[in-house]
């Protein structure tokens, strides 16, 4: 019986651990930003996510990505728990109302931790965020590739 017990809780810690984590896109069918790429450089997609990010975060806990990806992560802690959060900006194809390809930004966040009750919400602030204003500054066309 306590081998069964055992093993139902470790199962149940790694149900809880691998559903902890969520994305959100401007990929998303659903949103803001649903579908649309922006066509803007990619120094203003940095400054827009670093706005975005500064709006939830102290500015000395915001991190650039160390990969290859154009971004930004932190932390948010609630309780005991963490999240890692992260907004980035993905290189993408649209078209615009002439035919014709033109180069922007996809945005997408993501959240992974203990602290999906904080994680989520926050991503949902970034991504509208970041969409707010990219629309405001930059043209906006349907995500081809």
């Amino acid at each position: 019986m306590k081998k069964n017990y055992r093993s139902l809780c470790t199962l149940i810690f790694v149900i809880f651990i691998a559903s902890c984590s969520g994305t959100i896109s401007s990929l998303d069918e659903k949103g803001q930003g649903a579908g649309h790429m922006y066509e803007i450089s990619d120094v203003l997609a940095k400054r827009l996510m670093l706005s975005a990010m500064k709006a939830e975060f102290s500015k000395g806990t915001i991190k650039e990505l160390t990969d290859s990806r154009l971004g930004y992560h932190s932390t948010v802690d609630w309780g005991g728990d963490t999240d890692k959060i992260e907004l980035v900006a993905i290189p993408a194809i649209g078209t615009n109302k002439a035919g014709a390809e033109v180069k922007g930004y996809i945005f997408s966040a993501k959240h992974s931790g203990t602290a999906p009750a904080s994680g989520s919400p926050t991503i949902d602030r970034l991504i509208a965020h970041v969409i707010s204003d990219a629309e405001k500054l930059g043209v906006s066309y349907h995500f081809k590739k």
